[in-house]
């Protein structure tokens, strides 16, 4: 059975995906013959609207209510702004009734307590293995938490910490926030020798004749997957054998780490083609029947060639191995 604190933790992460959102309307009144009614707590207010903005998230947050049945404290999901990179969801939460150590249900501690906007604050462990998720005790009963999830735990790290003192000074005990660096888009603009090439170049009619099982004519597409990038296909040539296509692609706004399957990934091997590296990668994206190279020709740009073969994995490289001489020979610039 699931603890309570990782129900809470996924019905968090749905309500991003659904795009739920809470409204709280009106004003509490008090039940004759009782004390005035406590005001529902809207964890959205824990950051305002330039805080979000400059943090490199989207206005307005989807707002959770709270649900003591489930443990689940009122808490405000963001989704990063479409050109930040990497995506990622900020959750900010705020229990005024609640107990912590009822909640938090034997999760580990990550971390030893850390003196951040005032407060002290210890990140525990999550079910989601790219969350990084700190809390803070604000006394009995009373606790925050903040959160950040991307596709790597250490970035995610790296990105709440910028977010904490934000949200620590709509907190008791909270010290005034700090001036943010606003966040701009990490994806460089497209430039260098490949921004007006013609993949398809990359390899003329008499090289193609060299790769084995690989047609002559080479058909150029558009990506609509990686931004600006585009790529020239040369079909196989062999039926229903092993041997797949060739493809080249150039990214003229793509680093190496940027392409798809090849993020936090060290390449299996390398291979020099006259003073020039390519990174080879078999079984690219987790595909077994997929090879792909990738070299950087600026900072921010990169060339990737692709194929790979079914039914053999000693050949699943082959012909790329085999076209990489080939097209760095007739790389621009």
């Amino acid at each position: 059975m699931r603890n309570k604190w990782q129900v809470a933790a996924a019905v968090a992460a749905a309500a991003v995906v659904t795009g739920c959102t809470v409204t709280v309307g009106g004003a509490a009144s008090p039940v004759p013959g009782q004390g005035p009614v406590a005001k529902a707590v809207n964890a959205c207010d824990l950051l305002d609207e330039a805080q979000v903005d400059a943090l490199g998230y989207r206005s307005p947050g989807n707002s959770v209510a709270e649900n003591k049945d489930r443990l689940q404290p009122p808490m405000c999901l963001w989704n990063s702004k479409d050109d930040i990179d990497p995506s990622a969801v900020l959750t900010v939460g705020l229990a005024t009734d609640m107990d912590f150590n009822e909640y938090i249900a034997g999760a580990v501690p990550k971390s030893s307590p850390q003196e951040i906007g005032g407060l002290s604050w210890t990140q525990y462990g999550s079910i989601l293995p790219d969350d990084c998720t700190f809390y803070a005790s604000l006394g009995d009963k009373s606790f925050a938490f903040v959160g950040v999830s991307t596709s790597k735990l250490e970035k995610s790290c790296e990105l709440v910490k910028q977010v904490i003192p934000q949200a620590a000074a709509h907190l008791p005990g909270g010290q005034d926030a700090p001036p943010v660096t606003p966040q701009t888009s990490a994806k460089p603009e497209p430039g260098g020798p490949l921004l007006s090439a013609d993949p398809c170049a990359a390899l003329k009619p008499d090289q193609v004749a060299q790769l084995k099982n690989i047609s002559p004519n080479g058909e150029k597409t558009v990506s609509n997957v990686v931004p600006n990038a585009s790529y020239c296909l040369w079909d196989d040539t062999d039926g229903s054998e092993g041997q797949k296509a060739f493809e080249v692609w150039y990214g003229p706004s793509t680093p190496v780490a940027q392409w798809p399957g090849v993020n936090g990934v060290a390449p299996a091997e390398t291979v020099d083609v006259g003073g020039k590296k390519w990174g080879v990668y078999p079984n690219l994206g987790g595909l077994r029947v997929t090879c792909g190279a990738f070299l950087p020709i600026t900072d921010t740009s990169s060339v990737q060639v692709v194929s790979g073969f079914i039914g053999d994995d000693t050949k699943t490289c082959d012909v790329v191995k085999q076209g990489l001489p080939l097209v760095t020979a007739n790389l621009p610039g």
